[in-house]
């Protein structure tokens, strides 16, 4: 929607992309004064949010994305650290984490910039990419699988997880190796989304925030 400083509005029924938009807002909150970090993709995300974020000053705006980008690094470590804990429960790597991709990935996926997790595609039977399935964005991958692992905050949009769970199976039943899928503590709909997808034998899950991870199909012990 819109970014308002003051009485000025950044977005909304202005006639420039949410992109124009936030170099118009950065040149404001500079020539105010105000020292920015690398705050592009919050403020684009705002400005492209359903609801309005209004400000009175640009003090108060920088103050407001200093504590997103705290919290948003917070929740990245967090990350971070499931995807480690995944890896070696499967003897698997992190997609981003700079070690070559496994050999099956050979010309079927794409690394973004700036450290982002990998896409990857399904193999049509002549050995070409297949366009008419969609790709994944995969956190972990080995020589034998390929997974994906979220937080209770995948509960909050349960159909796209259950869509990306069944668009994994299929890239993974296309290269011939496993799908598998780790649904943290309080995932519970995620949890019950990927078991339908990829079967319980390849979905993990914590009993206790935190836990170790355990098989869906192993017992609690």
């Amino acid at each position: 929607m819109t970014i308002t400083v003051g009485a000025t509005v950044f977005g909304g029924t202005n006639p420039t992309t949410p992109g124009q938009q936030v170099k118009l807002l950065v040149d404001a909150l500079t020539a105010a004064g105000v020292v920015l970090g690398s705050y592009g993709n919050i403020l684009a995300r705002w400005i492209k949010d359903a609801k309005d974020h209004p400000f009175p000053d640009h003090v108060s705006l920088a103050a407001a994305l200093s504590g997103a980008e705290a919290v948003g690094a917070q929740r990245n470590a967090v990350g971070d650290r499931r995807e480690a804990d995944a890896c070696q429960v499967v003897n698997a790597w992190v997609g981003r984490g700079g070690r070559p991709a496994p050999a099956w990935a050979d010309g079927y996926h794409d690394l973004p910039p700036g450290g982002q997790d990998p896409t990857v595609w399904a193999r049509q039977a002549d050995g070409t990419r297949d366009p008419r399935a969609a790709p994944v964005k995969v956190d972990i991958w080995s020589e034998d699988l390929l997974g994906i692992v979220g937080g209770g905050a995948k509960d909050n949009k349960i159909m796209d997880f259950g869509r990306v769970c069944q668009e994994l199976q299929i890239v993974c039943a296309s290269h011939g190796i496993r799908p598998v899928v780790f649904a943290a503590f309080g995932a519970n709909d995620s949890r019950d989304r990927a078991v339908d997808a990829v079967g319980a034998q390849n979905t993990f899950v914590q009993d206790v925030s935190d836990g170790p991870w355990r098989r869906m199909s192993d017992p609690v012990l």
